[in-house]
């Protein structure tokens, strides 16, 4: 259990580095971007004031040229025609700088708005992630204990199995027995807990203990079979799950018959293959 939190922790830890590797790449490309954007939209009004300009020169010019080709030159209309060009102009250069105000109030809300998105997106990661560390934890707890028992009704069944063949067998040995016999031998044993059939005189009144034994080693393995299955199951949903590129866990028997856990790395062909 402590290797597999160990090996938690560091999916975790990983993912939490990619979710930030990924969320700063978004934010700092739309940052980018925006710059990039402002800098354009500075030459491009900058180019419009610069036209705004010329263009009402050339009108003043031209409109000071015809009254001079008139021979008004020297009347009022000068004088009005230079007030209203100026008039002209400082309302066209009011609208050029009121229209990129309003771009650069634009581009500082977007750029907040990519702040946001990088803080919310990194507080919504690492919620998830601590929450799927969070079941990864429960369900490997719960496997551990079901294993647990699992082991713990097969060592009872196996206690129980010797205890009443002791019986039977002492029961036979101070008995009189009239029947046919069997001879033989037979054992079985699992880890520190035996069962232990050997040899002798079995006789016909016997076959319960002999029962028994197979009872026992039926559901042992039983209980055996179920827990492989359920990890088999729970390996091929967790697989399934994972996306391709992302670590998931896997748990095996080792040479022992301990259930361990193993980092693996979900590939495109679907060789996937272990990392630790």
């Amino acid at each position: 259990m402590a290797n597999y939190t160990t090996q938690l922790n560091n999916l975790k830890n990983a993912q939490k580095k990619a979710a930030v590797a990924d969320l700063q790449n978004t934010r700092n490309t739309a940052l980018s971007n925006l710059q990039a954007e402002q800098q354009q939209n500075a030459a491009n009004y900058a180019a419009q004031r610069n036209t705004a300009n010329a263009q009402n020169r050339l009108s003043a010019r031209n409109f000071q040229e015809y009254l001079a080709n008139t021979g008004r030159a020297n009347s009022g209309l000068g004088a009005q025609a230079s007030m209203q060009y100026n008039n002209n102009l400082n309302t066209s250069m009011n609208n050029i700088y009121g229209a990129e105000n309003a771009a650069l109030a634009d581009i500082a809300r977007r750029r907040t708005d990519a702040q946001n998105a990088y803080s919310s997106g990194l507080a919504s990661a690492n919620a998830n992630i601590e929450a799927n560390y969070i079941q990864n934890l429960l369900k490997q707890q719960q496997q551990d204990w079901e294993n647990k028992m699992a082991l713990k009704q097969f060592n009872e069944s196996v206690r129980q199995f010797n205890k009443n063949y002791d019986l039977q067998k002492k029961s036979f040995s101070s008995g009189s027995g009239g029947g046919r016999t069997y001879s033989g031998s037979r054992g079985y044993r699992s880890g520190g807990s035996g069962i232990n059939l050997t040899g002798g005189n079995v006789q016909d009144t016997n076959r319960e203990a002999v029962a028994n034994v197979t009872n026992a080693i039926t559901n042992a393995a039983k209980l055996t079979n179920n827990a492989i299955n359920k990890i088999g199951s729970q390996n091929a949903a967790t697989q399934k799950a994972a996306k391709v590129g992302q670590r998931y866990v896997k748990q095996v028997k080792d040479k022992k018959g301990n259930v361990v856990s193993q980092l693996w790395m979900k590939t495109k062909d679907g060789k996937d293959y272990r990392v630790a």
